[in-house]
């Protein structure tokens, strides 16, 4: 059985959006041969300070956006 997250609108795409994150994280541009690698992976520090930094580039954007709006 596949597992399908609950938040997103088509059960489709949820299922293969959640397969390809099984496989791949295209924030560190890494591949899996397995999900339990990629529970480790995300698990992990590598994954945590890139998320953290796609987070931060995100809302600096976010602000520069807001700022050019004035």
């Amino acid at each position: 059985p596949v597992k399908t997250p609950s938040s997103e609108t088509s059960p489709v795409s949820s299922t293969r959006q959640h397969r390809d994150s099984d496989r791949y994280c295209q924030l560190c541009n890494a591949w899996f041969n397995n999900p339990g690698m990629a529970q480790q992976h995300y698990d992990g520090k590598k994954h945590k300070k890139n998320a953290a930094r796609a987070d931060l580039l995100e809302q600096l954007g976010k602000t520069l956006d807001m700022g050019e709006m004035k």
